[in-house]
């Protein structure tokens, strides 16, 4: 993964009162809209960006992850969150398909970006790591948390 700075974003709401934020690509309109408040990170993978963003709220926060293609089409998304459990969101490493960063005060955790998508029924994935539900979901993003060893 590579450090991008092409992406800025508009904070707005919708009808369902939730936090969305508009995408511009180099200041420009894009017409795609995320969840969150603001973008917190954004990444260049191959052909495809992850962008990163938060409803920028500390005390109950959540992370929302995208897979976009070139074309700025949701390849794949995720949310980490843990109900009542504070979160900020620091990178930490980034190299080949993979990003490390801390965002719950225990642990670090890593998402990779997989070349080909892996088929999940009802798109599931484990706690705290949520997904939209969708008959066959196609993940490219896969996160887990990695575990530290002490001495």
């Amino acid at each position: 993964m590579k450090k991008v700075n092409l992406f800025s974003s508009i904070s707005h709401y919708r009808l369902d009162n939730q936090p969305h934020i508009q995408v511009l690509l180099q200041g420009h309109p894009t017409g795609r809209h995320l969840k969150g408040r603001q973008l917190v990170d954004q990444y260049a993978s191959g052909q495809r960006y992850v962008l990163i963003t938060s409803d920028d709220n500390p005390f109950d926060e959540v992370l929302h992850i995208y897979l976009l293609d070139l074309e700025l089409h949701i390849l794949d998304e995720m949310d980490l969150a843990q109900p009542y459990t504070s979160g900020i969101y620091r990178a930490q490493h980034h190299y080949g398909k993979r990003l490390e960063f801390t965002f719950f005060p225990e642990g670090l955790w890593c998402l990779e970006v997989r070349e080909q998508p892996k088929s999940k029924p009802l798109n599931y994935d484990h706690y705290p790591v949520r997904r939209p539900i969708k008959l066959w979901g196609q993940q490219y993003l896969h996160l887990h948390q990695e575990h530290v060893q002490v001495a």
